[in-house]
């Protein structure tokens, strides 16, 4: 069973409709953003009349039928993910998938526009596999009545940490980061007892990094090979070189936190003498003088008297003859 990570974020390499209802061409994605780094590779599950009321919106029955593979192409694809260790994950949209793909689905996603779709969501809940939420085109009272359903429904989905809920904002017409609000997470985190993550639909890869640097544990972004394909998801899309980037933040962000702590780490403990400055004398001084401020100067290594003790020794008498820039010692001073 697929468990969330808990040592970086969850990657989730989003194909969705990229493929143009192509089986060769969702393989052909799904090998590339997995050798590229993907942790699951996800696609949607949909027929177009289980989706869209078609006589009231025939254009986007049409679309989405258009962009359908058949039942024998979902268990080609999926059975080819599992032959090749590659975790296979779809938005399922109608209950014939979840039928047709739950032997090979690690996680179940629920899409913004299903939020609402609590008699799906069961379906999920039964399988007792992580479940992750977006959020875009939600209020938070919709997100709160939707998480308090799944704890009605499965009281272990929080408690197992099989429950995502992603800040996400369907910014398709304006795919500017204008539009991400990355510190809903921050509200989401303290409102809900799970996890936090974030479903990207911003051009280029500022959000999702800035995502993973205000601690989501599940991040979900379109993945593609041809951002200037005419179908709108590639141009929001990542290619290889994008998902290269954020692995590499991603893999090095949890090393850089450290602890909640400000202490002289073990590896600056032999610059601080180098780079902290000593008191010295600018000139020579006879036993017997009276220090003054002028006499001195702050210089860098950290030998002898610390500046942190500088006051300590204005005002005292020498009681021997100093040598410019010597190495000082309180027992010279009275």
């Amino acid at each position: 069973m697929f468990s969330f990570f808990q040592d970086r974020a969850t990657l989730i390499a989003e194909i969705g409709g990229n493929h143009e209802g192509d089986l060769s061409k969702a393989k052909d994605l799904m090998f590339k953003a997995h050798d590229a780094g993907a942790d699951i590779i996800k696609f949607q599950s949909y027929s177009g009349e289980g989706l869209v009321n078609k006589k009231l919106r025939p254009d986007r029955y049409e679309h989405f039928k258009k962009f359908m593979l058949t039942d024998d192409d979902w268990l080609d694809l999926a059975s080819t993910a599992k032959a090749n260790g590659i975790l296979f994950a779809s938005s399922i949209w109608e209950q014939k998938y979840f039928d047709l793909l739950d032997d090979y689905t690690c996680i179940y996603k629920v899409g913004s526009g299903d939020l609402s779709n609590h008699e799906l969501m069961k379906l999920f809940l039964d399988a007792k596999k992580p479940l992750v939420l977006s959020t875009a085109m939600s209020s938070l009272d919709q997100i709160e009545r939707t998480y308090n359903f799944i704890l009605d429904y499965d009281k272990n989905a929080v408690k197992d940490s099989r429950l995502a809920i992603l800040q996400c904002t369907a910014m398709y017409d304006d795919p500017n980061t204008k539009h991400v609000n990355l510190l809903a997470m921050h509200k989401l985190k303290h409102t809900f007892d799970c996890l936090i993550g974030f479903s990207n639909h911003a051009v280029g890869i500022n959000a999702v990094v800035a995502s993973i640097a205000l601690g989501a544990s599940v991040v979900e972004f379109h993945f593609t090979d041809t951002k200037n394909a005419e179908f709108r998801d590639h141009k929001l899309s990542f290619d290889a070189s994008d998902l290269a980037n954020i692995i590499s933040f991603n893999n090095e962000f949890q090393s850089t936190l450290g602890q909640p702590l400000k202490t002289i780490d073990p590896s600056e403990k032999n610059n601080v003498t180098e780079f902290r400055r000593g008191v010295f004398f600018r000139k020579p001084i006879s036993a017997g003088t009276l220090v003054d401020i002028d006499d001195l100067i702050l210089l860098r290594p950290e030998v002898g008297i610390s500046a942190w003790d500088l006051d300590q020794i204005i005002g005292k008498q020498t009681n021997r003859d100093i040598l410019p820039l010597e190495a000082l010692n309180m027992d010279y001073f009275s």
